[in-house]
C-alpha cells in the first residue's frame, strides 16, 4: 500500500514539475509587442483602506499611457476609502450602494460599468490592494484582441520573516504555475482587460448577476464562448501588507471555497492531489525515506523553478527575500491547501471584506 501511494505521489510530482517548467518558460519568454492608442477605462472597486492604499491608488493614476481614465467605486460614502480617495484629489467617486444578492465587489463593478457609457474601447479591471508598475496598463492591453481576455496575477510581498505572511505568499505563488501558454488559463480580477465589444459579447453583466466572484464569472463566460484568456507575465503585480493567522486561513479557505462553487471539477482534482501528496509525505519519512525524499525533492524543485521564473518578471524591489522558504516549506503550503479543501467541503460560507456570504451556486449568492 505504501509503495502504491509513493508511486502515485511521485508520478504526480513529475507531472506537476513538467507543468511548472512549461509555465516558467512562458513567464520568461512571453513579451507582447505592439502599441495601441485605444481609449481605456480602468475600473477599481474599493472597500476599506488596504495597506499602503494611497500608494496603490497613485500607481493606477500614474500609468504611462496617454489615453485612459480611472474610475473608482465604493459601496457607500461612509466607507473610509471614499474619504481617502477624495483626499487624493479624486472627486468623482462612484457610490454603488449595498449589494443584496451578490458580492459587493461584483456589485460595485457592475454599477461602474453601467455608468461608463460607450466612450471606451477597452475595459480594464484592477484591485486597490495591488501596486502597479508605470507600464502595467500598456503591457496588459498590448495582446488584447477580439474575443480575448488578458490577465496578470498577484504576488504577495513579504518584507520580513513573518510566518503567516510568508505562508500566504507561498500559498498564493503556487497558483502561478497554473497559468501559461495554453487554454486552461483563468482571469484574475485584480489585473484583467478586454475590449468593450468583447465584454458585451460575453454578456459579462449577465454573468455577474448573483455572483460573488467577478473573475471566475468572467472565466466561465469566456470558456463558454470560446474566448481565449491570455496570461501576461509582466503583469504579475505586487501586493504589500502583512496578515495574521486568522486572515491567512480566511483568505486561503475563501479562495478554495469559491473554486468549489465555480469550478467543481478543478476543486475535486485539486482535493485528490493534495490528499495524495500529504498522505505520502506524512506516511513515508520513517518507513520509506528514499521515496519520501524523492517526493520532497520534486515539490521543492517545482517551487524553485517557479521562483526563478517570478524573479524574471518582478521589479527588483519586489523580489522574494526569503527564497529558501518557498522551496523548503512547500509541504507546509500543501498541508494548508488540504485544510482549505476540507473546510470548503464542509461549508460554502465565506467572509470577504467583513461581509459574510453563502455561495449557493455560481449565480446565486446570499448576503448573510
Amino acid at each position: 500500500m505504501l509503495y502504491t501511494l509513493a508511486a502515485v505521489a511521485i508520478v504526480q510530482g513529475f507531472i506537476t514539475l513538467i507543468d511548472g517548467l512549461r509555465a516558467a518558460r512562458h513567464m520568461r519568454t512571453f513579451r507582447p509587442s505592439g502599441a495601441t492608442r485605444d481609449r481605456v477605462i480602468v475600473f477599481c472597486p474599493c472597500k476599506g483602506i488596504d495597506s499602503e492604499f494611497g500608494k496603490n491608488i497613485r500607481s493606477i493614476l500614474g500609468q504611462d499611457y496617454p489615453n485612459f481614465e480611472a474610475r473608482f467605486v465604493v459601496e457607500s460614502e461612509a466607507d473610509p476609502a471614499c474619504r481617502t480617495l477624495r483626499q487624493l484629489g479624486i472627486n468623482d467617486v462612484l457610490v454603488a450602494g449595498y449589494a443584496n444578492d451578490r458580492g459587493q465587489k461584483v456589485h460595485n463593478l457592475a454599477y461602474a460599468v453601467a455608468h461608463a457609457g460607450a466612450t471606451a474601447d477597452i475595459y480594464v479591471f484592477c484591485d486597490s490592494d495591488a501596486r502597479f508598475d508605470r507600464k502595467w496598463l500598456s503591457k496588459l492591453i498590448a495582446p488584447v484582441g477580439r474575443m480575448s481576455v488578458t490577465t496578470g496575477y498577484r504576488w504577495y510581498v513579504a518584507n520580513r520573516f513573518h510566518l503567516p505572511t510568508l505562508l500566504r505568499s507561498a500559498w498564493n505563488a503556487s497558483v502561478v504555475s497554473m497559468l501559461g501558454d495554453h487554454d486552461r488559463n483563468f482571469a484574475w480580477g485584480g489585473s484583467m482587460a478586454m475590449r468593450r465589444s468583447t465584454f458585451e459579447q460575453l454578456e459579462i453583466l449577465d454573468a455577474w448577476r448573483g455572483a460573488v466572484s467577478d473573475d471566475y464569472a468572467v472565466t466561465r463566460a469566456a470558456e463558454a464562448a470560446g474566448a481565449r484568456i491570455v496570461f501576461v507575465p509582466e503583469c504579475l503585480v505586487p501586493s504589500y501588507g502583512e496578515c495574521g493567522w486568522r486572515e491567512l486561513f480566511e483568505f486561503t479557505t475563501r479562495q478554495i471555497t469559491i473554486t468549489r462553487v465555480y469550478h467543481p471539477r478543478l476543486w475535486r482534482i485539486s482535493f485528490m492531489a493534495q490528499l495524495i501528496f500529504n498522505a505520502a509525505f506524512i506516511a513515508l519519512p520513517f518507513s520509506r525515506p528514499v521515496l519520501w525524499l524523492t517526493i520532497y525533492a520534486l515539490s521543492a524543485a517545482k517551487a524553485w523553478v517557479r521562483l526563478r521564473a517570478v524573479q524574471s518578471v518582478l521589479p527588483p524591489p519586489n523580489l522574494p527575500r526569503f527564497g529558501w522558504f518557498y522551496i523548503l516549506f512547500s509541504p507546509v503550503t500543501a498541508l494548508l491547501y488540504l485544510y482549505n479543501m476540507v473546510s470548503s467541503a464542509l461549508s460554502t460560507d465565506i467572509v470577504w471584506r467583513e461581509k459574510r456570504y453563502k455561495l449557493v451556486s455560481p449565480n446565486q449568492t446570499r448576503v448573510v
